[in-house]
């Protein structure tokens, strides 16, 4: 019977051509068969309904046909079109399952056509389903285009209505080149999808990643602007950081005054927001090894005890001090309690600090300093 599988409704020009080869072949055999006739008289009558499954069918019943002579010389360039299609996990694996060869027996040569049989079948596998991944990832990509259009248009309407606030300006050319670096890290990901090893994996895996065309410039722009924070908060500063200028309160247009110093500092900025997107660990790492760091900072101990000579109000010779003397002091800054004691004064401990060059060595590599923090 032929087969109508649910394939693309047209066979393209090369699967055509793939068929004329295989019906070229039948008919140089000389062999009738009725189940490869059914299929060429389905391409003559209804072309249109003819599937990449038909096609397949008449390749295996013509290969089933071909005497024993031409099954052993067919032999390797069928494996080679296995080894240039497939991984090369998965050939050697054929390799080293024991690769039949020779006809020279009757059973041989009924285990090498076996064997082909094998291969035929996998090289369909393939054939039908890398044309279908490739469908996936060009839809994909004509979508993420068009988001990236809509993206473009949406903040560039923005802009245009708030283009006399500098601020905004800014904020807004930070968040759409987080959101540039997410749609090129999306497109990324999709293209490194293996296209070698089983092509249903590779299919499955482009299928249901089509949420990427809009959570990967979404935090491509939350990122952006959570790293230009670490920039105007002085987390982060350095020769290869945008610096901000001190805003001037006063004559400010906006309550987040950003203000950058020459267009060196934007350069800067907007690279950085695009890698902000870009590699979408580079903030959340970042933000892990600082916490991670401020949780590595230990409260200071206790402070050190005074002498007892001190805590009894002696003089640190060893001598009493006379009553009269220890009254005066006592009116002098009210602390005498009344029994002559005066109680033990408060030592202040300074907390420790972490200078900028802690906190980004922090934020890259993530080393933990030794000594106090400065």
């Amino acid at each position: 019977m032929v087969l109508n599988l649910r394939d693309p409704p047209t066979v393209p020009p090369y699967g055509w051509s793939y068929f004329d080869h295989i019906v070229a072949l039948y008919v140089n055999l000389n062999i009738p068969d009725q189940r490869a006739d059914r299929v060429i008289e389905k391409s003559r009558e209804r072309p249109d309904d003819l599937t990449w499954g038909d096609i397949f069918l008449l390749e295996s019943v013509v290969f089933s046909l071909l005497p024993t002579d031409m099954v052993e010389r067919n032999a390797w360039i069928m494996r080679e079109r296995l080894r240039s299609i497939a991984s090369p996990t998965i050939y050697q694996k054929y390799i080293d399952s024991g690769v039949p060869s020779g006809t020279d027996t009757p059973a041989k040569a009924e285990l090498l056509r076996a064997d082909l049989s094998r291969v035929l079948d996998i090289l369909h596998w393939y054939y039908s389903l890398i044309p279908q991944r490739e469908r996936i990832r060009k839809s994909l990509t004509v979508a993420c285009i068009w988001c990236v259009v809509l993206y473009t248009a949406f903040l560039g309407l923005a802009a245009y209505k708030f283009q006399h606030d500098h601020s905004l300006m800014t904020l807004l050319g930070v968040i759409y080149c987080g959101i540039i670096g997410g749609f090129v890290s999306s497109q990324r990901r999709m293209q490194n999808i293996p296209s070698d090893g089983d092509p249903l994996v590779s299919v499955l895996g482009l299928d249901i990643s089509g949420y990427y065309l809009w959570l990967s410039p979404m935090l491509g722009g939350i990122f952006a602007v959570l790293l230009m924070l670490m920039f105007l908060g002085q987390i982060l500063q350095g020769i290869a950081f945008p610096s901000f200028m001190p805003p001037d309160i006063a004559h400010a247009s906006s309550l987040y005054p950003l203000q950058l110093s020459s267009s060196a500092e934007y350069g800067k900025l907007f690279v950085w927001a695009f890698l902000a997107g870009f590699a979408e660990r580079l903030v959340p790492d970042s933000l892990d090894r600082l916490s991670e760091k401020v949780l590595s900072v230990k409260d200071p101990g206790p402070a050190s005890p005074l002498p007892p000579s001190s805590r009894n109000g002696a003089a640190p010779n060893g001598t009493d001090k006379a009553d009269g003397d220890q009254g005066g002091q006592g009116v002098q800054d009210g602390t005498n309690n009344g029994n002559g004691d005066v109680p033990k004064p408060q030592q202040q401990t300074e907390e420790p600090k972490i200078a900028a060059e802690t906190l980004e060595d922090v934020m890259h590599t993530g080393e933990a300093p030794v000594g106090p923090f400065r």
